[in-house]
């Protein structure tokens, strides 16, 4: 095995010097360049100068192409081919000036170093802007990421603080509308006409106070009990939860394997985050039982977001992508496409994700394979008192 990685070691070092670009730019020129010199008659010693000077072609472009490893590759092979040509009288021997000869193979080698070298500095120094584009990239990234949250927070908490004055002043009125009409009910006889019509207004009834409750849960959400949380455990009570729906509209549940290293725990509230995941994959399910079924995924894997360890929930289904413009809106408040709808699922979704910490986003899939709701939660210790 030693023997094998150190193989495989000299192969990878050897891979650039021999590139298909280093053959056709190097070794083959200066292959072509020999054989010329070998032929050419010592009588034409003009011919033999510039044949000798035409070596610092390809120990250039070598040194272009392969930095200081490619230049002194080509560069000692050009010495050792020219070498007897030079002082051996080989075939032909070169008639230019010994010194001059020897100085000439110094110089190849002289060529290669000092081009090669500036050669990779410069792609160090392009290495370093690329790495440090990319840094900026993440950290642009990660402020768009900041500044949406919070855009998205403010707007919910503003609108919390309203919806909640309005559900309070609603609900005081349906108690005593429904307290009337009950006692209404009980006084007119159960075959009258009269009778059905209460029932059917005391039904409107409960279910506008039961539209006013969801408002109030939107407003004034449940403080979080926040503890260690292993996220597979709240994956798999999630997806045991949907079977039996998912299973009757011809969809299947999948919990693909984690691969991280370190257990997916988080400070969390399992109920919460359970009901967020629940509506995530109702919502998955609902939408794939249109076309006749599909596939519900759960997976979690680790990342990084501005140097901080994050764990990200994905629920994937194979339904229609959502159109652009309910992309943008699907976690406002009211903004709902669904018939008797509040619009309020993903909202409160969106809240209990904030109140841990974390994103939830969506994104449609390319080409049409379905839609991804992403769960960022920050991976940490729990927090001091």
């Amino acid at each position: 095995m030693p023997e094998k990685r150190l193989m495989d070691g000299v192969i990878d070092d050897l891979r650039p010097v021999f590139s298909r670009r280093m053959i056709f730019v190097a070794w083959v020129p200066c292959l072509l360049i020999t054989v010329l010199h070998y032929r050419t008659l010592s009588e034409y010693a003009w011919a033999h100068d510039i044949l000798r000077r035409l070596y610092y072609l390809p120990i250039l472009f070598a040194a272009f192409s392969g930095g200081v490893r490619g230049g002194i590759s080509v560069s000692v092979f050009a010495s050792l081919i020219y070498f007897p040509h030079a002082f051996l009288s080989l075939v032909a021997r070169d008639p230019g000036d010994a010194l001059e000869k020897g100085l000439e193979i110094v110089l190849y080698n002289i060529v290669a170093v000092v081009a090669g070298l500036l050669v990779d500095r410069e792609r160090r120094e392009r290495e370093k802007q690329e790495r440090l584009a990319r840094e900026l990239s993440r950290s642009l990234e990660e402020q768009r990421r900041i500044e949406s949250q919070l855009i998205r927070a403010g707007r919910l908490g503003a609108l919390g603080e309203l919806t909640a004055g309005i559900a309070h002043e609603i609900k005081n009125p349906l108690h005593a509308m429904k307290g009337t009409a009950e006692i209404l009910r009980d006084a007119i006889a159960p075959d009258a006409p009269e009778h059905r019509m209460l029932e059917i207004h005391m039904e409107e009834i409960d279910r506008l106070a039961q539209t006013a409750e969801g408002f109030l849960t939107f407003a004034r959400p449940a403080p979080s009990d926040r503890r260690p949380l292993d996220l597979g455990e709240v994956i798999r009570r999630v997806a045991s939860l949907v079977e039996t729906q998912a299973h009757r509209e011809g969809v299947k549940t999948v919990i693909r394997p984690y691969e991280g290293d370190e257990s997916p725990t988080v400070m969390g509230d399992a109920d919460q985050l359970t009901q967020l995941l629940l509506n995530v994959a109702i919502n998955g399910v609902q939408a794939m039982a249109g076309r006749g079924g599909g596939t519900l995924s759960f997976s979690v894997f680790p990342e990084r977001q501005g140097g901080k360890r994050y764990f990200r929930v994905v629920v994937r289904n194979d339904g229609p992508p959502i159109p652009r413009d309910q992309l943008e809106r699907i976690f406002d408040p009211f903004y709902t496409t669904k018939d008797g709808g509040t619009g309020l699922g993903l909202s409160i979704c969106s809240r209990i994700a904030d109140q841990h910490d974390g994103v939830l986003s969506v994104r449609n899939l390319p080409e049409g394979r379905g839609v991804e709701f992403l769960l960022s939660l920050p991976a940490g210790e729990e927090k001091d008192a």
